[in-house]
């Protein structure tokens, strides 16, 4: 997947980035994110969780904001709460910062899958 691509998934906001999730909960292994789907130009993410009581959102903003290196509480699910379609803000990741961060995590997993 090139970086372009993912580019598409992440947008600019005022206080950050907003960025667009295709969520798939109660997977077997977790993995925040997990590629690119080029069609709804949205970041995969697999999630243990189920969609119950808003674990599986918390799980996603938990997980994101580890990959990002910020704390949970600057990320935010603004829309989908109850859609495997979500968006979520980034409080102070600006949208460039956010590529490479999450382009790190998918080439780290990539490298883990090929061992």
């Amino acid at each position: 997947m090139a970086a372009m691509d993912m580019q598409e998934a992440i947008r600019p906001h005022p206080q950050g980035c907003v960025i667009s999730f295709e969520v798939v909960p109660g997977c077997s292994r977790l993995a925040v994110p997990s590629g690119f789907n080029p069609w709804r130009k949205s970041l995969e993410a697999r999630l243990t969780e189920e969609p119950s009581r808003g674990r599986a959102n918390r799980q996603l903003a938990g997980e994101l904001a580890r990959a990002l290196g910020i704390a949970a509480g600057d990320v935010e699910v603004l829309s989908g709460h109850k859609s495997p379609r979500k968006v979520l803000l980034v409080r102070g990741r600006d949208r460039e910062a956010a590529v490479a961060a999450l382009r790190k995590k998918m080439d780290e997993e990539a490298g883990r899958k090929a061992e």
